[in-house]
């Protein structure tokens, strides 16, 4: 800083911007032919008036307006005033409360005026535009000696092309800046760009992040993909999670992901009630929903069927079809439904991927509550510092971060309807009180606050786990464990069910379309039955969809469609179905020329498919290809 003529450098703070940033700032702010002492801040041009701004930026404005109005709230809202700033500098809407203290930044923040770099120095609004990052500065950091009584945050807006449109900006006289505060721009900035995809109209959109409790929150990737199929946008997380690079709109969707997009509006909904999970081509599996832009509905997207009413576990009832065959499974659901349709308390046991959510969705749709709502929450996806306010609810200021108005909870949403609690038996110890209290007097206060809210919803409860061992063993109420256990219905693992062929079949006719229909070969089928799913329906459903998207120009379903894990965790061989011939050894053969005879063999039997040579072969496809790449250069 000395190197610019700048004052003795500040004493040591912990920095969330680079100094070399604030170098830069400072060397373009002379060059523009500024000096310190210059009187610019408070006289910066007005350049456009409040009706011109409207109309050019009416999108960047609508979603802006409600995420400062939350942000603020938030924050201190005597100390910060927010404003958002165009791309070339110029501020199109500002908050903060008219008081004396804050005269002097509202006269900054004029609308209209132009206050970048060219025209007041080094401020953190106008640095962002250039840097196109987050940047936080504080006294004698600014340029202009005029701006060193304040401290300003500002963080990037990008646009749907990707591009930066605008930045958002928090500044104060008095108020302490914190990573709380930056942060929560930078949470505020995401929302806007991810409220300007809901404007986009007729288009489906792909939550996605690696994370579950992420989806739905400005911190998700978003895409969006017009109804054939072609990206239109993508937000920058999203491009970060799916790590390629520049991503150009036009895309196919199967080109990103390993579904045909047909398939995909299969998990269409208008709300993120039906998560499923995307292999990526590029970066593994993420957690994905798919939803319809606000304003559409549902007859819009691009399927000849209806649209399944479950999520990705489908377990539909006996009348819709043979996947409720198992008599265990039939007994278990009939036993439930009349217990439910007395309100007593259903607690569902079953391992992961076994369909609990969808068990307690028919539960809820064959009762009287079915047109009220359901209620799904995930004890064991929320930190445990929010369930609490998730499932009370929150009046505003309760907390640090807390919405403006306050907000209602999941109980409290459940009004009239079904409360669903999935995995309750990783709820945190020290709520379990509260929620026992709740539900035996059927009424709640929300944090924050001491009015009591009547309450009146049916309770579904399931884990994985055993409570009663559990609370034996300290780590569950036992006064909890019994209030909840009205019945105890047990579903059965996939590798128990008696109509695993019939479910099979099931899943993949609602895989794949009408007009393309895959049927399953016998070795194919004897491997699914063979295999012992420890992933239950969730796994075999995606093992279905990724086979129908392999064999879809073969028309059937072989070995070779399968996935590894499926052919190596078959109890009985199935390699042998193949028909592969097994070459004798001759006399005076090596080891080696046995193997290069014994792969050639394999590759002639598969018709040049290297997938069903290799694991005729029993060994892996990069194994081969190797052993292949070696007889070529021999």
């Amino acid at each position: 800083m000395h190197k610019l003529n700048s004052p003795a450098p500040l004493p040591s703070r912990k920095r969330f911007v680079d100094s070399q940033v604030v170098e830069r700032s400072w060397q373009r702010s002379q060059n523009y032919g500024l000096c310190q002492r210059d009187s610019l801040l408070f006289d910066a041009p007005v350049v456009a008036s409040g009706s011109q701004i409207a109309e050019s930026n009416r999108l960047l404005l609508t979603c802006a307006t409600p995420e400062m109005e939350q942000l603020h709230a938030a924050l201190s809202p005597k100390d910060w005033v927010l404003a958002c700033i165009d791309l070339e500098g110029v501020v199109l809407s500002t908050l903060g409360h008219r008081i004396s203290d804050n005269r002097e930044l509202n006269q900054v923040f004029r609308v209209g005026a132009q206050i970048s770099e060219q025209n007041v120095g080094t401020t953190a609004p106008s640095c962002a535009l250039t840097e196109r990052d987050s940047v936080f500065f504080v006294g004698e950091e600014h340029y202009l000696e005029e701006a060193r009584r304040f401290s300003c945050l500002a963080t990037p807006i990008f646009g749907l092309d990707g591009g930066i449109v605008g930045v958002l900006d928090a500044s104060s006289k008095h108020g302490v800046p914190s990573v709380y505060t930056l942060d929560s721009l930078v949470f505020a900035a995401r929302a806007i760009e991810n409220r300007m995809f809901a404007q986009l109209g007729d288009v489906l959109l792909v939550h996605l992040h690696h994370r579950l409790d992420i989806l739905g929150t400005p911190l998700e990737g978003l895409m969006a993909f017009d109804p054939a199929g072609k990206l239109r946008c993508v937000n920058r997380i999203a491009g970060q999670l799916l790590n390629l690079g520049e991503i150009r709109s036009g895309l196919d969707f199967a080109e990103l992901f390993d579904m045909p997009f047909v398939h995909a509006t299969c998990y269409c909904r208008h709300d993120l009630s039906a998560p499923l999970r995307l292999r990526s081509h590029h970066r593994g599996e993420l957690h994905a929903c798919i939803t319809l832009s606000p304003d559409q509905k549902m007859t819009r997207v691009p399927r000849s069927t209806s649209l399944p009413a479950t999520t990705v576990e489908q377990l539909p009832s006996s009348e819709a079809g043979p996947c409720l065959q198992d008599s265990a499974l039939q007994d278990a659901l009939a036993r439930a439904r009349k217990a439910f349709s007395h309100d007593i308390p259903v607690l569902i046991n079953g391992e992961t991927g076994t369909g609990k959510e969808v068990f307690a969705r028919l539960l809820h749709e064959g009762s009287r509550r079915a047109g009220e709502a359901f209620v799904a929450i995930n004890c064991s996806s929320i930190p445990a510092s929010l369930i609490e306010s998730e499932l009370f609810g929150h009046v505003e200021g309760a907390f640090t971060g807390s919405r403006k108005g306050g907000a209602s909870g999941k109980i409290e949403q459940a009004h009239k309807g079904t409360l669903f609690l999935d995995e309750i038996g990783d709820m945190p110890l020290e709520l379990q009180g509260r929620l026992l209290r709740v539900l035996q007097e059927r009424s709640l206060s929300r944090l924050g606050s001491s009015q009591v809210i009547k309450v009146d919803c049916a309770l579904i409860c399931a884990t994985h786990r055993d409570l009663k061992l559990l609370s034996a063993n300290q780590g569950f109420r036992e006064d909890l464990y019994y209030r909840i256990n009205g019945l105890r219905v047990f579903l059965p693992a996939l590798r128990e069910r008696r109509d695993l062929e019939a479910l099979i079949q099931h899943l993949l006719c609602a895989a794949t379309t009408p007009h393309q229909p895959l049927s399953l070969s016998k070795a194919a089928l004897q491997a699914l039955l063979a295999y012992r799913w420890p992933g239950n329906v969730r796994q075999l459903n995606q093992t279905l969809r990724l086979a129908a998207a392999l064999a879809e120009s073969d028309r059937e379903i072989d070995l070779q469609h399968l996935p590894d894990d499926v052919l190596e965790g078959c109890e009985v061989p199935v390699g042998s179905t193949a028909g592969t011939p097994q070459p004798h050894l001759q006399a005076g053969d090596t080891l080696q020329v046995s193997e290069l005879r014994a792969i050639k063999a394999a590759v002639e039997a598969s018709g040049g498919n290297l997938s069903a040579a290799a694991r005729s072969l029993g060994i892996g496809r990069a194994t081969l290809y190797r052993k292949l790449k070696g007889m070529e250069e021999g």
